[in-house]
């Protein structure tokens, strides 16, 4: 039965961090609705009440390229439209209209008529996708959010027995409040918070998802590398939908220089999409000869110099370019007044090869990294645009340096600016030939460092180390345990240092090492404790097969805890066989 639900949350967000998130909301409704990809604004128009405020129960569904739509919702509202020199009025209702875009593309898009009273702190939210009942993204029903104090109140016209409703109150309502909560304490320094400033995103998602479909579905069935190809691909799918729709802009074509372009997957789409250019690499991947002859790729070492510049190129993309980071604006620089680049920094290097060093503990090395590299680019005379991705990556803001801010005369003069910057950065002299001695670029021989190839009888020590601590104290006559639970942190300080050494050189370090023995450990958090063995029948669910071959290694339980395996025989996927010490 449809009826008005109400239910309040005590909250110690103000007014102020309630309209904070109402933005937050209104922006980025993806953030708290994991069906939504993002949302573009229709509409906005403010109007003062004919009478007194009135909310109707249901606005008129949106009628696209209807000029009248407009005047229609100020009718249902008995509202009087109003210039924004009037927008700060107490009985000034701001009303907006959003169309939400579905993460899934088969899915029909919404739309959402929001209207705000700021004297009353009450936002309400219609849909009014035209044929209701055919979306699936948001609420179809009408709903509005309200602060009374320090009360958040929630009111819906709906079933409450529905899905949709049980999440609006369980998750949305949470998630609001955190928000307007955190709004609270110290502003989190973010050198950016909006994403995909610089393109439409309209045509960013349509031009995704058509390159989702054309390239992405077929290179994750046949990608060779042994990386997560969910990610990788839809990875560089995203970046080169980003790339494509900047360029549009300008109707010419594209020559580019991918510097670092690992798996070659964005030079190949750049070039299938109709732009010239070249992936170069320190190290040739399995991948590349599955591409087609025009996808130009190059097996080469760059080091920064005269020897490497492309003055005829539009565009130098650094795209987790690593070593090469802080030169990409350099060499876009250097290459030609007319070059521009875009630049998305990952791992943090310095001009000559070594890893960045944080200065201010305030900030995160990733955000001063940032900054730093803005710099960089600045000082190299670029109009830099900072911009976030949406990518399956933390490490998502890019910056694009397109047009300088100086004239073409002045060319010859920030070169040397260039030049001084780097022997300043590095304190060496550079000439014109080499700009930094002793510059460390990658090996062209990938080095295995996933804590695989440490010397085993050093795994198995650190491995007892640890389960002796989480079984410390256990009731071995009581029920079957798993032992404490503690933070890795803790562990840290019982092992060894030369232990921790050999560990530290091997990128996860004793994080990596207990994850690799997953079928020992459970790690969730930077929190460790011992795992339940699995069953046969699990395994078998979990890979959704009945042939996985099962009960083939000796079950660690078996052998080492002092309880043995919880698990009969028969029933744990690991064999019950005692081991042979050697």
């Amino acid at each position: 039965m449809i009826e008005t639900h109400t239910t309040t949350k005590i909250t110690s967000m103000s007014i102020q961090s309630f309209w904070k998130s109402i933005q937050i909301l209104l922006k980025k409704p993806h953030v708290i609705n994991k069906r939504i990809w993002g949302c573009k604004q229709l509409f906005q128009c403010l109007g003062r009440p004919v009478n007194r405020p009135f909310m109707p129960l249901n606005c008129m569904d949106f009628k696209e390229n209807n000029d009248n739509y407009v005047s229609g919702i100020l009718k249902e509202f008995q509202l009087k439209e109003c210039d924004k020199s009037e927008s700060t009025a107490n009985d000034v209702l701001e009303i907006i209209l959003l169309e939400l875009f579905p993460k899934s593309y088969t899915l029909q898009h919404a739309f959402q008529l929001v209207c705000m009273n700021k004297n009353e702190s009450i936002v309400t939210f219609y849909n009014v996708t035209p044929n209701k009942s055919s979306q699936t993204i948001c609420p179809d029903f009408t709903y509005s959010l309200e602060l009374q104090n320090s009360n958040l109140v929630i009111k819906s016209e709906c079933d409450n027995s529905t899905q949709t409703y049980k999440w609006l109150i369980s998750s949305f309502l949470c998630q609001f409040v955190k928000w307007g909560e955190e709004c609270l304490g110290t502003p989190k320094h973010s050198i950016c918070n909006d994403s995909l400033t610089l393109v439409s995103n309209e045509k960013y998602y349509q031009k995704y998802n058509e390159l989702k479909i054309k390239y992405g579905k077929e290179m994750v069935k046949i990608w060779p590398e042994c990386t997560d190809p969910n990610k990788f691909v839809y990875e560089d799918v995203a970046i080169a939908t980003y790339l494509l729709v900047l360029w549009e802009k300008v109707e010419s074509k594209k020559s580019f220089v991918d510097l670092g372009c690992g798996n070659g997957l964005l030079v190949n789409i750049l070039t299938k999409e109709g732009h010239t250019g070249v992936g170069i690499d320190v190290r040739k991947r399995q991948i590349w000869d599955l591409y087609s002859k025009d996808v130009i790729l190059q097996e080469k070492t760059i080091v920064p110099s005269d020897a490497n510049l492309f003055p005829e190129v539009d565009w130098i993309i650094g795209n987790h370019s690593d070593e090469l980071t802080p030169w990409i604006p350099v060499i876009a620089a250097r290459s030609s007044y007319k070059c521009n680049f875009f630049l998305l920094p990952c791992c943090a290097y310095n001009f000559d090869g070594t890893k960045y060093q944080r200065r201010d503990s305030s900030k995160s090395q990733y955000t001063e990294y940032l900054e730093y590299i803005k710099h960089l680019c600045e000082t190299c005379g670029f109009i830099t645009h900072t911009d976030r991705l949406k990518i399956p990556s933390t490490k998502r803001i890019c910056f694009v340096g397109r047009g300088r801010t100086h004239g073409e005369k002045d060319y010859t003069m920030y070169c040397r600016n260039m030049t001084h910057l780097i022997q300043t950065e590095t304190h060496t002299y550079s000439d014109e030939q080499s700009w930094v001695k002793d510059f460390k670029p990658r090996d062209a021989v990938e080095r295995v460092r996933n804590c695989t190839q440490i010397d085993k009888s050093v795994i198995e020590s650190i491995v007892d180390s640890v389960t002796n601590y989480l079984l410390e104290g256990i009731n071995v006559d009581g029920d079957w345990s798993a032992g404490k639970t503690v933070e890795i942190c803790e562990i840290v300080s019982l092992l060894p240092h030369d232990k921790l050494k050999a560990l530290k050189a091997e990128c996860g370090g004793l994080q990596t090492l207990l994850k690799n023995n997953h079928h020992i450990f459970r790690v969730q958090g930077g929190v460790i404790q011992l795992r339940y063995p699995k069953t046969v029948e699990e395994v078998n669910k979990n890979l959704k097969i009945n042939s996985v071959k099962v009960q083939q290694k000796p079950c660690w339980f078996y052998n080492n805890h002092p309880q043995g395996c919880p698990l009969t025989s028969s029933d744990c996927s690991f064999l019950h066989r005692k081991s042979v010490q050697s």
